[in-house]
């Protein structure tokens, strides 16, 4: 089932060339047997990925996901908490020859450095959790430890960074993030993530009994140009798919019950 969800979810991706290419001949088969029809579904999927490709069109679709959220700025929001949880969102890895080398994408290390920001500010003193497994067979390293390589290089003591590696989703992250905190006798702890991708971390979290102080990682890095409002850019494509791609994370647990507490024991 897991394979299957990987899967969908990188077919579905709004600017995938294969669901572009089958989109567009299906409003060629219409424009030849019902012209009308065709006419209008051409100018649906123009209007719609023009929509999803501006900085206007992902704001508005970010913002029910990101209401509310925000990256913490006042070590007070995050009194008492024992720990530092980083959610991986996704690595590469590149070969030539007989090297390899495993890096962060570009969302996990913006996720990455809102980890090191938290830290420093909380004073050098939590546990950090860089938690995520293998995505993908072959891969020689996963990411909570490329998370926690990143993070090293960061300044944060390797004597703090405690890497959770087997899982491979949210909701397994989950599980075996508060396993591992509850044997460490930590209940609160500040979660760190996109801003598309908080509402279903935070809820999954909770209802594994978690006490959960959320602090999301910045969209963009600092020297991506701004785009204006309805000029389409890759960027906010991206943001887009990211949002599109959790809304439809939220229903697919809410079917299986992971937002439910019940079912958070039934894990365990």
């Amino acid at each position: 089932m897991t394979r299957i969800v990987s899967f969908a979810a990188s077919a579905l991706r709004l600017g995938n060339p294969a669901l572009i290419v089958v989109v567009l001949a299906i409003g060629v088969a219409l424009l030849f047997f019902r012209p009308r029809a065709g006419r209008r579904w051409m100018v649906a999927f123009f209007l719609g990925f023009w929509f999803v490709s501006t900085p206007g069109g992902s704001s508005l679709l970010l913002m029910p996901l990101a209401r509310g959220f925000h990256p913490i700025g006042d070590p007070k929001e995050a009194q008492s908490a024992g720990a530092i949880v980083v959610l991986g969102g996704g690595i590469r890895d590149m070969k030539v020859g007989a090297e390899s080398l495993a890096y962060p994408h570009d969302g996990t290390t913006l996720r990455v450095l809102e980890t090191a920001r938290v830290f420093r500010l909380l004073g050098g003193r939590p546990q950090v959790i860089a938690s995520g497994g293998f995505t993908a067979r072959g891969r020689r390293m996963t990411e909570g430890a490329v998370m926690a390589d990143a993070l090293a290089t960061l300044g944060v003591p390797r004597d703090h960074i405690v890497v959770e590696d087997q899982s491979r989703n949210t909701h397994e992250q989950a599980i075996q993030v508060t396993r591992l905190l509850r044997s460490r006798g930590i209940s609160k702890v500040v979660l760190v993530t996109a801003p598309t991708h908080m509402w279903r971390s935070r809820a999954v979290f909770r209802a594994q009994n978690a006490d959960v102080v959320p602090s999301t990682a910045a969209l963009f890095p600092d020297d991506v140009p701004k785009h204006r409002v309805f000029i389409p850019n890759s960027d906010s494509l991206e943001i887009s798919n990211e949002a599109v791609h959790d809304y439809a994370g939220i229903i697919y647990y809410w079917t299986r019950g992971w937002f439910r507490p019940a079912a958070a024991e039934a894990g365990r």
